[in-house]
């Protein structure tokens, strides 16, 4: 099993495999020493295991993120094409980011100019995007010609049931497209 004095993650297989359960339970003894010192609100076993499976998933979802690709020419990505790839990648994120702030804050902006009756309406559904944020609807595009962007609500398990108010917002938007 893993060192316990040079714990390392097996980024190659699941958290549930037996090297990195060994692992979080090397984290957990670790844990539930230096946990008697804390000041904070006491948690289960079962909770901390949670969260130190969970941290290993992002971090696993990067490192993964981060291999090399193999090129349309048959060759493998070197550290440069690596390096371009992710910053591509996170450039794309933050212009979608921006892009959804900028249609939530046109559509309020324009229901205000015309002084439409639901501007508050408006504003509180721009207000459950935002808190949402730019993953919390996604879009799926075809190929295909005569398509349009379909937004699909994520089921997230902290989220009361909204589909009404997002199908809402996507209705308004195929009905008068400028206004995003």
């Amino acid at each position: 099993g893993p060192d316990p004095s040079q714990l390392q993650w097996d980024f190659n297989n699941p958290a549930s495999s037996a090297w990195n359960q060994a692992v979080i339970s090397q984290l957990m003894c670790r844990l539930v020493e230096m946990r008697q010192k804390w000041t904070v609100e006491t948690r289960s076993d079962q909770y901390w295991v949670h969260k130190i499976t969970q941290k290993f998933t992002r971090i696993k979802k990067r490192v993964d993120k981060a291999k090399p690709r193999i090129n349309d020419n048959l060759s493998i990505e070197t550290s440069v094409d690596i390096a371009k790839r992710l910053a591509n990648e996170k450039d794309e994120a933050l212009m979608k980011a921006r892009r959804d702030m900028r249609r939530r804050t046109n559509m309020v902006a324009v229901k205000e100019a015309k002084g439409d009756d639901d501007v508050v309406a408006w504003r509180f559904l721009s207000s459950v995007v935002a808190t949402l944020g730019s993953d919390g609807m996604s879009s799926e595009d075809s190929d295909g010609e005569d398509t349009e962007t379909v937004y699909c609500t994520h089921t997230l398990p902290w989220r009361r049931d909204i589909v009404k108010e997002l199908n809402l917002i996507d209705q308004r938007r195929l009905e008068d497209s400028s206004i995003f």
